[in-house]
């Protein structure tokens, strides 16, 4: 299904799923970036793995919450 997309770089795949969110995570810098890209790719990847298209509010929350310095996905102890 989307596996398709597999082999583009991370911001094209989810210009692909939601343009407006692409945008926004075009915009962040430093930390708030590498949060969003660690959140986004094992979004993606749980939905390669259940073969689900990506959800576009699960990425705008992780886009959000990384703007906010906070990592939803942290794995507990």
């Amino acid at each position: 299904m989307f596996n398709l997309y597999r082999g583009l770089p991370l911001e094209e795949r989810v210009r692909k799923i939601d343009p407006t969110q692409a945008t926004r995570f075009s915009r962040l810098t430093a930390t708030a970036l590498e949060i969003a890209t660690e959140g986004i790719i094992r979004h993606l990847a749980a939905c390669d793995r259940q073969d689900v298209w990506p959800d576009k509010l699960a990425i705008r929350e992780i886009i959000d919450d990384a703007q906010n310095g906070r990592r939803v996905y942290a794995e507990a102890a």
